[in-house]
């Protein structure tokens, strides 16, 4: 399938370049351009292929809504703002060719939004948004909808650029090459608004890597403190307490993460305070340069505690472990072998066997999947390049582990289950025999599972650890580390 003119090149167009180009400072400083770029969506460059090869490092985008049984009251007058609730006919999702096609019910229930992992949750929240709303905000992102598979629990919709993930409360979404990810937050906040009622935020997380080519991105990508001060545009800190965070080397390989909360809910009172065992990236003042405006009706929740944190409910508990790999043996996502045949002869197939998965080969070359599995998803995108082979495993499933043991057995009920985090990685980079890999592992806890930290202790066969650093952010812990194969 061909990509669009004016959309980025997939993983399958990327051309060819020297060795490497590996320069990890240039892009955590802000830009010294004394003239600001222009940033809507008409009159943003054609993003096209870099004359350096695909970036394969992903931009990660994910938030979570307050529902709005939570964040107001039931005469607070819904839908009385700008932007109000609509009822919507989502369109029938179209699926890949192994997969049968199916239409969603036209029916809102607006009584209630669901949390994730409630059977009730399909045809609620976000998930009614009709496809060609997400493909109208995604082709700001410089992206499109290839297909789609989805469950009771979720929708997921494998991108030209990567992935995006839909639930009634929250959105997750991936996008790889010169996309402009952060050019998209203020629609997606007008999208729930209008369709979800949404009203509210409990969190804004956003990650990447660092880039192997930052100097081809578009603003406000390609350096750290542009994009740090264009988020905290978007949200004020007068409303929300935000910090950005380089964890890991800053000339090497480092990982690059933000949060946002609403301010009315403090870190303290989640547990420990916060403690950081990396610096984080200098402060940073508001963006001179314009950027949209989010929608009016946004601010920050005045809702109480129980509203923010979904207390003794360790089954809403959120896991985001990322693997990163580089230099791998990428030979299986060659052009011209079917998706079922990548799927099996890599070995992708066995890390969650039961899982539903939606992928695309891409020609010349790459591979993508999204896989759901109950409540929980999964996702690979492979750029095969020699010159810069890069592949990315993601998924939300936990661990038994992760759980108090009075809960470790209710975990494997319904899909594949590991026991820690480190089988999850050792069969994960068994399928593509990478020579150096990252991971980041994001967790964010209740209290009744606050007391079972520690559960990744980073040990690889084959490979020895170089960096292992943890910040903790009150019920929010990061673990990155960084892997090389070791000598024989």
């Amino acid at each position: 399938m061909a990509v669009p003119d004016g959309f980025t090149a997939s993983p399958a167009s990327a051309t060819p370049h020297q060795s490497s180009l590996n320069n990890y400072t240039s892009h955590l400083h802000a830009s010294t351009k004394t003239t600001a770029p222009p940033y809507l969506p008409d009159k943003l460059p054609p993003s096209g292929i870099t004359h350096c090869g695909f970036e394969g490092p992903e931009k990660l985008l994910e938030i979570w809504f307050l529902s709005t049984a939570r964040s107001e009251s039931p005469d607070s007058g819904l839908g009385s703002g700008p932007l109000s609730p609509a009822m919507a006919t989502p369109a029938a999702h179209t699926t890949s060719s192994h997969h049968n096609a199916q239409t969603e019910s036209n029916s809102f229930d607006d009584r209630w939004y669901a949390d994730d992992g409630n059977l009730d949750s399909d045809q609620v929240g976000l998930r009614i948004v009709p496809r060609e709303v997400w493909n109208d905000m995604l082709a700001i992102v410089k992206a499109q909808i290839l297909s789609t598979v989805h469950n009771e629990y979720a929708d997921g919709y494998l991108l030209s650029e990567s992935s995006m993930f839909v639930y009634p409360r929250k959105l997750i979404l991936k996008t790889c090459g010169t996309t402009t990810l952060l050019h998209a937050v203020p629609r997606i906040l007008e999208i729930a608004s209008h369709y979800g009622g949404f009203h509210h935020i409990d969190h804004i997380f956003y990650s990447r890597k660092a880039f192997l080519f930052p100097d081809k991105q578009i603003f406000p990508h390609g350096r750290w403190d542009d994009e740090v001060s264009y988020l905290d545009y978007l949200f004020p800190q007068s409303q929300y307490n935000t910090a950005g965070y380089v964890v890991g080397k800053v000339n090497g390989d480092h990982w690059c993460c933000y949060l946002a909360t609403p301010r009315s809910v403090s870190a303290d009172d989640y547990g420990d305070g916060l403690s950081f065992e990396s610096s984080p990236s200098r402060e940073h003042s508001d963006s001179t340069r314009k950027v949209p405006a989010i929608p009016s009706s946004w601010s920050d929740s005045d809702s109480d505690e129980d509203g923010f944190l979904m207390e003794n409910d360790v089954f809403h508990d959120d896991v985001t472990l990322e693997i990163m790999m580089t230099d791998g043996d990428c030979s299986g996502e060659e052009s011209g072998k079917e998706e079922l045949r990548v799927y099996n002869e890599t070995g992708l197939a066995d890390i969650y066997p039961t899982s539903k998965v939606d992928h695309h080969v891409f020609d010349p070359c790459g591979y993508s999947l999204n896989g759901l599995m109950g409540p929980y998803y999964w996702t690979v995108h492979v750029t095969p390049e020699e010159h810069c082979s890069y592949a990315s495993f993601e998924t939300s499933a936990p661990v038994r582990k992760y759980y108090p043991a009075a809960c470790e057995n209710h975990i494997a009920d319904g899909h594949d289950c590991y026991d820690t985090f480190e089988e999850v990685i050792n069969r994960v980079v068994s399928c593509f025999r990478p020579s150096s890999f990252c991971v980041s592992l994001f967790t964010r806890r209740s209290v009744s599972t606050k007391h079972r930290r520690g559960v990744f202790q980073g040990r690889i066969p084959g490979f020895d650890r170089r960096d292992c650093i943890r910040h903790e952010s009150g019920k929010w812990e990061v673990v990155f580390s960084r892997y090389e194969k070791k000598d024989l």
